[in-house]
């Protein structure tokens, strides 16, 4: 099809232009040969136009000769001024006569001659002028009109004969063709194809021909080549089974060499970690005893080498502790928490550790926290401390002189999250490059040589990395541009959500508008409690001498002006911090003046001279920003000024050295700030919020006790679906979440949860899963599906108060006339066939009960066991029904819900056996079911009397 489009084309093309060409050749020769005679009759009509002699004119022309020429239509002569002279016509029906000429026409026809075509489409005609010239001079012009009907004649004979040859041409290009087509194209297109076929791996049959030309000859060389590939591929198979099987064998050595590794390994970490263990019982010993024998009286020599002895068993003992975290690590089985924790106050501890440690050794400590980083956040705070206690212990012990630095900076942060990057700077002996890539490595060291001047295991930074990676970060070091060394660690954490009663104690509007004096020597501790202040919306100003803090102090009172606090440097001069402190309260005009007193050391000013002086608290240097503010914003006790007594001061973390501050008069006994009953009436008047979402009526009505008891208001939920209906319309500041619930149950719900919170950019709501789930990994599961905490039932207060504290603050309540006691060990369970033991409730559980109900009528325990009363029958009903149906999940569903209702009473055999009716379900089979629960029926029966006996007696 192609080869005939193509060669009719080509021969239509060649046609057009022979058409075009010998149709402009004809009329060329028509135009030559008119031109001709044209000159022949203005030769012998020169005389009759010289003289313009019309008869002589006419006489010329019919005298006129045209032998052979009877298409010419007529002869016409025009005189000088353009003008008709004479004309004659070959018939009788001539043309119409032609116009005159114009003489700018006239002239040009006398110079280069003109042609035109005349007549209709059906008679065209040729018209040609030529001048007439005597003597040089143009004396007229002469027009000759010919007809062209005999040359298209000619032309379209001569068409015609060049069409036939093309179509003959036509006919014989699409014969070759075809026969090009099935003598070649077809074959090679054969051949393409198989080529193809092969060249993929899908060598097909041999090519068929009868062939005996060079295409066949081709045809046989790639049959032959069809063969050799077969052969080859069929070895090449061959050749992979053996590899296959080869690898198979060297696979499964290296899979029994690794897992003797394993092994091997798993074996040397629980070994270490026993023997950790059985080192550390009779090393606390060792310890507890020298201790006590150091308080007792010893002479010098004795004195001495008891303190080696606890130093020794000391540096055991972290030595210890690092083989025992090593192979925690190794195993497996070190994990970290996901609690709430004030990240300022962890850093306040340690500045505490380890302030002391480095100016003991000359060292300079310093904290260069960021403003930026959020102080509530949630992780894991002992790994963190231990990872930090890990870099500075080392940076205390190879830096002599110089000074260590701490940085901590936000590097990233969104609405639920930020990045911050610890840094630990110091100025000691440096880590050399080779050793970089060695440092974080187990039992390595920077200088491992016999004569190193440092001791250790090499465990700290190879455990540092294992808990930073553990927790999601990354750790190194860098070499500092002078002197010393830069370790570093990046971790991400999750920000707390802070509400109105959380962060009460750092409220800025406590201290807003307020007027405050920093009496400082120091230009750069004047900057910084500036900068504090300034944060709180006080207006601050300062002196940098005792004279100049009281002239402000007396200018600004008789202004009308008075600030509302002085924060008075211990080493002010002239005199000292104490003594202005002193003669400021001598000012009755003073009097209202909160003074703070800022000193080094605790022992400072004893309580006495503070008393004395006016002084209202006592904070060490550098004063951390909580007790600052609850210093400046505490009220006072109306006899603060005038009591003889201190009260302690705050309680500091366990692993603080010692307290900030030291409270004045104004101090409540636990440390904390006094209130004034209005205040702390409407600071305890604020309840959380919490929504309950539980299915079984039961656990509602015990959970719900237990959170009202601590304080909290309560909204229930009976599914997932009405959980998210009720955080649409109300904010809550917990959630507690059952993971089983019909409709929407409580892995999707959370799910949906953090979609919202993550698509609306809001902070995380806390989300405590309770399930009676109690197997190794349930944990995992809730915290994998977005949840925060996990508690299982049945529960008590004590336990649901515990991991509700590590989310919200909970209220002060006072304690309770009855306290809850803890839950007995679960029963054995009794087989399904067994008789029923005489007293099938667990006393423990009713009394628990009964501790929730703070006095309401009617009783608690009343309307909980008429509810698990009135509710078993149904659930019992419905697990008969799926049994008979052969339904395990609906089996698992209710034998979960009946489960945790039933450990809420006490029905702890009851428990037991709806436990083994769940795992059937969810092992997906019934067989066994019929007798657990026939022995679920009696057991039933026999709890059923034993609650009516108990609700007897119950008010």
């Amino acid at each position: 099809m192609i080869s005939a489009w193509s060669t009719g084309s080509a021969l239509l093309l060649a046609f057009a232009v022979f058409a075009a060409t010998h149709v402009s050749s004809q009329l060329d020769q028509e135009r030559r040969q008119l031109h001709t005679l044209a000159g022949t009759v203005a030769a012998s009509s020169s005389i009759a136009l010289l003289y313009v002699d019309p008869s002589q004119a006419s006489q010329v022309l019919a005298l006129a000769a045209f032998e052979g020429r009877d298409d010419i239509r007529q002869v016409v002569l025009f005189d000088r001024d353009g003008k008709l002279l004479a004309r004659s016509t070959m018939h009788d029906d001539g043309p119409a006569p032609p116009p005159d000429l114009e003489l700018r026409r006239l002239q040009d026809i006398g110079k280069k001659g003109e042609h035109e075509f005349s007549g209709p489409l059906w008679a065209p005609g040729l018209r040609l002028y030529r001048g007439v010239h005597f003597q040089q001079d143009q004396v007229g012009a002469v027009m000759l009109e010919a007809g062209l009907p005999h040359m298209w004649w000619g032309v379209l004979q001569n068409l015609a004969g060049g069409a036939l040859a093309a179509l003959l041409s036509f006919g014989c290009a699409l014969w070759l063709a075809r026969r090009f087509r099935d003598g070649i194209a077809e074959p090679i297109a054969s051949l393409i194809a198989a080529a193809r076929q092969a060249a993929d791996g899908q060598p097909g049959a041999r090519l068929q021909h009868s062939r005996t030309d060079e295409l066949g000859a081709l045809l046989d060389s790639f049959n032959d080549m069809l063969v050799q590939i077969a052969s080859r591929d069929a070895r090449l198979a061959q050749y992979r089974d053996q590899l296959e099987r080869q690898v198979s064998v060297r696979t499964e050595q290296l899979e029994k060499a690794k897992n003797a590794a394993e092994a091997a390994s798993q074996a040397k970490s629980a070994f270490l970690a026993t023997m950790s263990h059985e080192i550390r019982t009779p090393m606390n010993g060792v310890l507890g005893m020298t201790e006590l024998l150091l308080s007792t009286p010893l002479t010098d020599v004795q004195r001495h080498y008891t303190d080696m002895v606890k130093r020794s068993g000391e540096h055991l003992l972290v030595i210890i502790n690092d083989i025992l975290d090593f192979s925690k690590i190794e195993a497996g089985k070190l994990t970290v928490e996901y609690i709430h924790f004030n990240f300022r106050e962890l850093l306040d501890d340690i500045d505490q550790v380890f302030t002391p440690q480095a100016h003991a050794k000359g060292i300079a400590m310093e904290f260069a926290i960021a403003n930026d980083i959020p102080v509530a956040i949630c992780g894991d705070p002992n790994r963190l401390r231990q990872v930090l206690f890990n870099l500075l212990g080392n940076a205390i012990k190879f830096t002599e002189t110089g000074k260590i630095t701490v940085k901590v900076a936000a590097t990233s942060e969104d609405a639920q999250s930020v990045d911050l990057r610890f840094e630990v700077h110091d100025t000691g002996i440096g880590v050399s490059r080779e050793a970089r890539s060695r440092i974080f490595t187990s039992f390595s060291q920077a200088d491992g040589s016999t004569t190193r001047k440092h001791g250790g295991t090499g465990l700290g930074l190879a455990i540092s990395k294992q808990l930073v990676e553990l927790m999601g970060g990354a750790i190194g070091v860098d070499h500092a541009l002078t002197q010393g060394s830069i370790f570093w660690f990046a971790l991400r954490f999750d920000k707390r959500r802070v509400d109105d009663a959380d962060g009460a104690d750092m409220q800025p509007s406590a201290a807003m508008g307020k007027r405050a004096l920093v009496a400082d020597p120091l230009p750069e501790n004047r900057l910084l409690l500036e900068r504090q202040l300034t944060r709180w919306q006080m207006h601050v100003d300062c002196a940098e001498s005792s004279d100049v803090a009281l002239r402000m102090l007396r200018d600004s009172a008789a202004r009308g002006h008075a600030y509302d606090v002085a924060l008075l440097d211990m080493d002010l001069r002239p005199g000292s911090g104490l003594m202005l402190a002193a003669d400021i309260k001598a000012d009755a005009a003073l009097a209202g003046v909160r003074l703070l007193l800022l000193a080094s050391e605790r022992t400072a000013a004893d309580t006495v001279q503070r008393r004395e002086a006016g002084v209202a608290f006592q904070l060490i240097k550098p004063p951390r920003a909580c007790d600052l503010f609850d210093c400046i914003v505490t009220p006072l006790r109306s006899d603060a000024r005038h009591s003889e007594a201190t009260a302690p001061a705050p309680a500091s973390p366990p692993a603080a050295a010692a307290a900030h501050a030291t409270a004045a008069p104004g101090m409540d006994s636990a440390g904390h700030p006094a209130l004034p009953a209005a205040a702390a009436a409407a600071r305890q008047g604020k309840r959380r919020k919490v929504l309950l979402a539980e299915d079984n009526p039961i656990n509602v009505q015990v959970a719900s006790a237990m959170l009202q008891s601590l304080g909290l208001d309560v909204r229930c939920a009976g599914n997932g679906a009405e959980a998210l209906d009720a955080l649409r319309t109300s904010a809550f500041d917990a959630v507690l979440m059952d993971c089983q619930m019909p409709v929407m149950d409580g892995i999707a719900a959370t799910a949906e949860i953090r979609r919202h919170e993550q698509q609306q950019g809001r902070t995380r709501l806390p989300v405590v899963a309770i399930t009676a789930n109690a197997l190794p990994g349930d944990r995992e599961t809730c915290l994998a599906a977005g949840m925060d905490d996990y508690i299982s039932k049945p529960f008590t207060r004590q336990g649901l108060g515990d991991t509700l504290s590590r989310w919200i603050k909970l209220p002060r309540m006072a304690p309770q006339r009855d306290t809850v006691q803890q839950p007995a060990p679960p029963v054995a369970p009794p087989p399904a066939d067994a008789p029923t033991p005489s007293m099938p409730l667990n006393p423990r559980a009713l009394d628990n009960i009964r501790a929730l109900n703070n006095g309401k009528s009617p009783s608690l325990l009343r309307r909980v066991t008429q509810t698990f009363l009135d509710d078993t029958p149904r659930q019992l009903a419905a697990l008969r029904t799926a049994l008979n149906q052969n339904q395990p999940d609906a089996l698992r569903r209710i034998a979960h819900s009946l489960k945790s209702g039933s450990g809420n009473v006490g029905a702890d055999a009851m428990a037991q056996l709806c436990k083994e009716l769940e795992q059937l379900g969810q092992a997906h089979t019934t067989e066994g079911a019929p007798a657990l629960l026939a022995g679920l029926e009696r057991e039933f029966e026999a709890v059923q009397r034993a609650l009516c006996t108990v609700l007897e007696k119950e008010p």
